[in-house]
């Protein structure tokens, strides 16, 4: 892994985040993350401007100078694989503002799930309290256990409903459900997600943003997920049962890795 801290002038390489930061201690932090491949940050704008909406709606005081020099980090040829940009609120109390935070940049190197392995998802029981309206915090302590109960399982992803009974998103993922030749993903007022891939898939289909039900996941015809480490990925599998079909997002998949060239098995 190689990671960077912004010094206020510029990025330099760093090994620890500082035990005083609120990011560590209360998991005050914003964060996206996006693939790096060639030098270059997939869909980079769009990623950046959800960090720099977030730290506005969170007064993080963030200086956007930090974030734009972001960018130049990639363009090493050696920097491949997935980066995750953090914005914490920094030194102070718990009630303080944000007034200097701090900007993190790391990349791990990893192999991308491959689309034609469809995954198989589970119903995830406890309920769900998306954060801020599902905006990405460092709180994540609640997906990644609910991802790692589903694991234990054999299953790839769970699906989260909040305190309505309304289906949120996957622990790490947005979800699209298909009935007919109706395609829905959950409305952000439950607390899903303005995932940068969410956008893109909603730019090339027709699609209803709604509040959705768990008798809704149970009965579509179709499931995919949406991230932008998998990008598209289809669903084969619902509790173990097999669902009716797999068209829409297979063909997603396919439309998403030409356009960011990705590479497919």
């Amino acid at each position: 892994m190689t990671a960077w801290q912004w010094t206020g002038t510029a990025f330099a390489p760093c090994a620890s985040l500082p035990l005083t930061d609120r990011g560590f201690r209360y998991g005050m932090a914003l964060f996206e993350s996006l693939p790096v491949a060639r030098g270059v940050g997939e869909f980079f704008e769009p990623h950046l401007a959800r960090l720099i909406q977030a730290c506005g709606e969170r007064e993080f005081t963030v200086d956007d100078t930090a974030l734009r020099a972001v960018a130049p980090l990639f363009h090493d040829a050696a920097c491949e694989g997935f980066a995750r940009i953090y914005v914490t609120a920094g030194d102070g109390a718990p009630t303080a503002p944000a007034g200097q935070p701090r900007v993190f940049v790391f990349v791990e190197n990893r192999a991308a799930p491959d689309p034609d392995n469809a995954w198989e998802l589970t119903l995830h029981d406890e309920t769900y309290h998306a954060p801020f309206g599902g905006l990405k915090t460092a709180n994540y302590w609640f997906n990644a256990d609910a991802l790692a109960r589903a694991r234990r399982r054999e299953f790839d992803e769970a699906l989260l409903f909040n305190d309505r009974a309304e289906l949120v998103s996957a622990c790490c993922a947005n979800v699209f459900l298909l009935h007919g030749d109706r395609l829905s993903t959950p409305a952000r007022a439950t607390g899903a997600r303005a995932g940068v891939v969410r956008e893109w898939v909603m730019a090339r289909r027709a699609v209803e943003e709604r509040r959705l039900r768990r008798e809704d996941v149970t009965t579509a015809e179709e499931i995919f997920v949406t991230n932008s480490w998998c990008g598209v990925q289809p669903v084969a599998t619902l509790e173990g049962r097999p669902l009716a079909r797999r068209i829409v997002g297979p063909t997603l998949a396919a439309e998403f890795a030409a356009e960011t060239s990705r590479p497919r098995d």
